[in-house]
């Protein structure tokens, strides 16, 4: 079955489907080739998009494991799944960059998913910031238990 996609019209930005060879907004011409490159682009800042939100959402689960792994049932669960994380956000994100950080779109969505990806960037260095803090605070603790 056949679905139509949309892509931004050339002439006034508003979204129409590929079927279309006349823009129902403006009523400029629509070539059927162009139509198939602006989907396809279309469908590149979606994906971008997507995976984006999916890469500040692991940040923030992340966070989340990192808090887990307090509690006694479970946080070695927590701290693995954490670690785990902590790996696999900084991937995410250099393959986020080299895919789809050279887009050029005024597309609003695209400048959503770029700070997106800037609040994963951010969350994952607080975690490493909250870390090394969290093991002063212990060592300072175990010094001062000793004495």
């Amino acid at each position: 079955m056949f679905t139509p996609s949309s892509f931004p019209c050339p002439s006034c930005q508003e979204f129409i489907n590929d079927s279309m060879t006349q823009c129902p907004y403006c009523s400029a011409p629509v070539d059927p080739q162009v139509a198939q490159q602006a989907v396809e682009f279309q469908e590149r800042v979606n994906k971008a998009c997507n995976d984006a939100s999916t890469i500040r959402n692991l940040a923030g689960a992340m966070w989340v494991c990192f808090a887990l792994r307090f509690l006694p049932l479970g946080g070695c669960v927590a701290g693995v799944v954490m670690l785990v994380l902590f790996f696999l956000v900084p991937i995410r994100l250099i393959i986020w960059q080299s895919k789809y950080g050279s887009l050029r779109t005024a597309d609003a969505d695209y400048q959503r998913a770029k700070r997106n990806a800037l609040i994963a960037l951010v969350l994952w260095g607080l975690v490493i910031v909250a870390q090394v803090v969290l093991e002063i605070f212990f060592v300072g603790l175990s010094i001062a238990l000793r004495q």
